[in-house]
């Protein structure tokens, strides 16, 4: 004998169920989901392998820097606590690049004979360094002692007499000159 639940039935039926397709929609976000994880996966792998190839870089980097310390202090390259070696050997070349006046005036002092002096002197730095000389002597003498002496000093590339003339100044001869000289940089003096 059937009972009456068999007969009586208040759940839906089951063929509805199996019949029913994703739409369009589920599907697209599923393969834009997809998509989205197979780059974020992608990239994650080359930011491994990357990283994994940095380290080796970096020990070798370290080594190097190491290296070119010990180099700059052969060189007598001084570099302040702090300062990456890149920077220091862009110091140093910046250094390398300008004049000393310093030096070049300390040469004067040691160079100008007797019964010689200076009116005015220029300096130029850009391009070129080089410096005009212009004074006066009592003799002509007195101006080529000073003109070897400038080529024998390591301060001075190829000076130049631009004139040398004889004129009367209170009732005294003297001998006015001009003389254009090239200066050494920092770097060129040995």
């Amino acid at each position: 004998m059937k009972k009456a639940s068999d007969y009586i039935n208040l759940l839906p039926r089951d063929d509805n169920k199996s019949g029913k397709a994703p739409s369009r929609l589920t599907i697209t976000i599923s393969v834009f989901v997809f998509a989205w994880l197979l780059i974020f996966g992608w990239y994650g792998k080359q930011a491994f392998d990357l990283r994994s190839k940095l380290m080796p870089l970096e020990a070798k980097k370290q080594v190097l820097q190491q290296q070119l310390a010990a180099l700059l202090k052969d060189l007598g390259i001084a570099m302040p606590e702090g300062t990456s070696p890149e920077k220091a050997w862009l110091i140093q070349n910046l250094l390398n690049e300008r004049v000393l006046w310093s030096e070049v005036f300390k040469q004067f002092s040691t160079m100008v004979p007797r019964g010689l002096w200076f009116d005015s002197l220029e300096g130029s730095s850009f391009g070129k360094p080089e410096i005009r000389i212009r004074g006066g002597s009592f003799t002509y003498l007195t101006v080529s002692e000073f003109m070897l002496a400038m080529e024998k000093s390591q301060y001075f590339e190829k000076p130049q007499l631009i004139y040398a003339r004889k004129s009367v100044m209170n009732g005294r001869e003297i001998i006015g000159f001009e003389i254009l000289s090239g200066v050494q940089k920092k770097g060129g003096i040995h």
